[in-house]
C-alpha cells in the first residue's frame, strides 16, 4: 500500500503508558503547572491546549487514529468520513461520534465506536499514518452515495482541487456499484458535475444549489479584468454577471475589508452586475435562488450542464494580486 502523509499523526496522541512514565496521576514537572489533557477515547489524550486548536476534522482524525490503535490485526479498512478526515477533505454538515469503517462481511469484531460497513471484499486501501484507508476516489463516491448531491459536490470538487484524484479515477468508481445500488444514482450525479476549479466548501454547495433551482450553469473562477489587467478572479460568472460566496468576508477587518472594498468597487466597474451571497443563502437554496433571479438570470430546468475539462479549464494554482 502507498504510504501518504497525515498533518497530525498517531505519535501526537499519549497513551496511558505515556502518563504512568511521566508520573501516576498527569505529567509531574519539575517546575510550572501540571498540563491538562483532553481524552480523545480510552486510553487516548491530547493536551487541552493544543485540543482547543483543532477544528472539527482534525478533531475526528485524532479519534481515528487513537481508535485504530486499540485495536488487534487484522485491521478494517477506515472509510467514509473517517477516511475523509484522514484524506483531508470537507465535508457537509458534522463529523460523526463514531468511526466509520469498511470490512469483508464475514469478518467479526465492532465496538460502540466503531460504525462497520460490510462488503463482499474489502476495497483497496493506502496507508496514512499507520492506517488502511479507502483511496480518494473511493472516500468521495462512498460519500456522494451517502449524502445529497451538495455534499457529493462538497468532497469530490475537493478532491480533486487537491489532485488526491482525477475524473477518471471517480468514474471508474462509480462504474464499480452495482446497478441498483443504493445511492449510486446520486452519486454518479455528483461526479458528473465535480469541478476540480472550485475553491472553497461555499463554492460548491453554492453550484449544488444553482442546479437543482434549474439556474443557467456558472462559469467558475472567472478572471476579472479592468484598463490595469487582472485583478482577481469572480467565483462564479454568467453573461454580464459575477456571483461570489462571501464565506470570509465578515471575518475581514482593518486593512484587508478596506482591500475587500477597493475591489468590490473595481469589479462593479467591469461588468454589470454583481450578485453575492453567504452561507445561509446557499444552504438553504431558495434565499441563493431569489438573489440570482433578482440579478437577471432566467432557470433553464432543461438545460444540460456541461462536465468540467481539466485540459480547457485547468485549477488556478495561485491567487492573483488584489
Amino acid at each position: 500500500m502507498e504510504e501518504v502523509s497525515a498533518p497530525f499523526g498517531p505519535d501526537e496522541l499519549l497513551c496511558t503508558d505515556d502518563l504512568q512514565r511521566a508520573g501516576r496521576y498527569g505529567w509531574r514537572m519539575a517546575s510550572g503547572p501540571r498540563p491538562q489533557l483532553h481524552r480523545v477515547r480510552r486510553g487516548a489524550y491530547v493536551p487541552a491546549d493544543r485540543w482547543a486548536q483543532f477544528g472539527a476534522m482534525t478533531r475526528h482524525r485524532a479519534m481515528v487514529l487513537a481508535t485504530f490503535r486499540a485495536m488487534r490485526p487484522p485491521l478494517p479498512v477506515a472509510s467514509h468520513y473517517a477516511a475523509a478526515a484522514l484524506w483531508g477533505l470537507p465535508i457537509l454538515g458534522r463529523f460523526p461520534s463514531v468511526v466509520d469503517v469498511t470490512r469483508d462481511a464475514s469478518s467479526g469484531g465492532g465496538s460502540r465506536l466503531v460504525r462497520a460497513h460490510r462488503v463482499l471484499d474489502s476495497p483497496p486501501a493506502v496507508q496514512i499514518a499507520g492506517v488502511p484507508v479507502t483511496t480518494a476516489a473511493r472516500t468521495v463516491v462512498d460519500l456522494a452515495r451517502s449524502g445529497d448531491l451538495a455534499a457529493g459536490l462538497i468532497t469530490a470538487d475537493a478532491a480533486l482541487h487537491a489532485r488526491l484524484c482525477r475524473l477518471p479515477d471517480l468514474d471508474a468508481q462509480c462504474a464499480e456499484l452495482l446497478p441498483g445500488a443504493r445511492g449510486r444514482r446520486q452519486a454518479a450525479l455528483a461526479i458528473r458535475l465535480a469541478d476540480g476549479r472550485a475553491e472553497s466548501p461555499g463554492e460548491s454547495l453554492s453550484r449544488a444549489r444553482i442546479f437543482e433551482f434549474g439556474l443557467p450553469q456558472p462559469d467558475l473562477q472567472v478572471p476579472l479584468v479592468d484598463a490595469a489587467g487582472v485583478f482577481g478572479f469572480g467565483d462564479f460568472g454568467w453573461e454580464g454577471l459575477i456571483g461570489e460566496f462571501d464565506g470570509r468576508v465578515k471575518y475581514l477587518t482593518g486593512d484587508d475589508l478596506w482591500r475587500e472594498k477597493q475591489r468590490e468597487d473595481r469589479v462593479r466597474r467591469t461588468t454589470d452586475a454583481v450578485a453575492r451571497w453567504v452561507w445561509s443563502d446557499a444552504f438553504a437554496g431558495d434565499g441563493l435562488a431569489r438573489i440570482l433571479r433578482d440579478a437577471g438570470l432566467v432557470p433553464q430546468p432543461a438545460a444540460v450542464w456541461r462536465r468540467w475539462d481539466p485540459e480547457t479549464q485547468p485549477i488556478r494554482h495561485a491567487a492573483a494580486p488584489e
